[in-house]
């Protein structure tokens, strides 16, 4: 009888759902312990292990961050060439202003 042959008992690996509750009980652990000590252990943590500090950071950051903007998508070619034909005017414009900071624009 082989390893692989049809109709043998599997044997070995991981039971099913193993894995999700291992994750669940180490979240919740990880949450109670938080509430208990959270908030002064993140400033000791930052304070004297920064580099781990961040590296926790980071771990829980997404590796992938996709951002979707379709505004562009939903218009017309001729909207298009309109939206193009101003931004390459404003690129050759002489005036400079710094978008949202309220200052007035000045000529370069």
């Amino acid at each position: 009888m082989s390893l692989f042959e049809k109709n043998r008992p599997k044997t070995g690996g991981r039971i099913k759902g193993v894995k999700n509750r291992l994750s669940h009980a180490f979240l919740t652990a990880l949450a109670e312990d938080f509430e208990r000590h959270g908030v002064e252990t993140l400033k000791i943590a930052r304070m004297e292990k920064p580099v781990e500090y961040i590296r926790i950071v980071a771990g829980l950051m997404p590796k992938e961050l996709e951002i979707v903007d379709s505004r562009l998508a939903d218009l017309s070619d001729e909207e298009l060439d309109v939206f193009i034909a101003k931004l390459r005017a404003q690129l050759r414009s002489p005036v400079v202003a710094d978008v949202g900071s309220g200052e007035k624009p000045t000529l370069n």
